[in-house]
């Protein structure tokens, strides 16, 4: 089976092309950027901008199943809404069989403007007439560690929002899963997939200090609105859905083991 892998440069669609390859489905990357010399070899590249259009009716030509991985949160407007509504009119002409999108938990509940459009993606993909499928992960380890490397670089100490929940995930099984739902068939919206266990930011950030080596006091910063209690309240996780099996701790022992393609 032949899958098109839109932001397949990515950081995801990377991780994605290799669980394709594993599943012994072939692969073609959807990028902007020139092919990547370090990508697997029988790797198709389609360069293609899903601001502009161009380029995207010619990537999914011949392919059965499109992954939609692209994403931009300074551009959510054009990539994710306008972007996706070009990539399904093209889907839909080619005859695609199957598109798999990659959502996250919350985009319903937290009232963040790229949740928003991440959503309005979601329901152009449904009312696209393309048969499909919608998997919302939660945030990914990496996002997490982004979050506390950058506390870490106020001087002398580390203010967080402690009190808000994750249950991040490894990128490398969200992969995986949209790899095997890729060949199991379009099914709608998706169970909820999810970390192993829901932690408070201030509990991860403890676990990432002693991983990294980091003497830094966490002092709490307290977060008003809207945006911030539903983080509290845990609305970004996934209590009834599927689980991966890498836990954080796991994840930060073996962090930077894994690279390009």
């Amino acid at each position: 089976m032949k899958v098109l892998v839109t932001g397949g440069a990515g950081s995801l669609g990377r991780r994605v092309v290799r669980a394709l390859a594993g599943e012994g489905h072939a692969a073609r990357v959807m990028s902007r950027r020139e092919p990547a010399q370090s990508a697997p070899a029988g790797v198709e590249w389609a360069r293609a901008g899903l601001v502009t259009g161009e380029g995207v009716g010619a990537a999914v030509e011949g392919v059965e199943v499109v992954i939609h991985a692209a994403s931009d949160p300074r551009r959510a407007e054009a990539v994710d809404v306008e972007g996706t509504r070009r990539l399904t009119a093209s889907a839909r002409a080619a005859g695609v069989s199957h598109l798999v999108y990659i959502s996250i938990v919350g985009v319903d509940e937290i009232p963040l403007g790229y949740y928003r459009r991440k959503l309005a993606a979601e329901r152009i993909i449904e009312s696209s007439g393309v048969p499909h499928s919608v998997l919302r992960a939660t945030q990914f380890h990496t996002l997490v560690d982004f979050l506390l490397a950058k506390a870490a670089r106020v001087p002398l100490l580390m203010p967080l929002p402690t009190d808000i929940k994750f249950q991040s995930v490894d990128e490398t099984e969200v992969a995986a899963r949209l790899a095997a739902c890729a060949g199991a068939g379009p099914r709608g919206r998706l169970p909820d997939f999810g970390g192993p266990s829901v932690r408070t930011l201030g509990e991860m950030a403890r676990d990432w200090k002693r991983a990294r080596g980091v003497g830094k006091r966490v002092v709490h910063l307290p977060i008003p609105g809207a945006v911030a209690r539903a983080f509290r309240a845990g609305k970004n996780t996934a209590p009834g859905g599927e689980r991966g099996l890498t836990s954080w701790e796991e994840w930060l022992a073996r962090r930077g083991r894994a690279g390009g393609f």
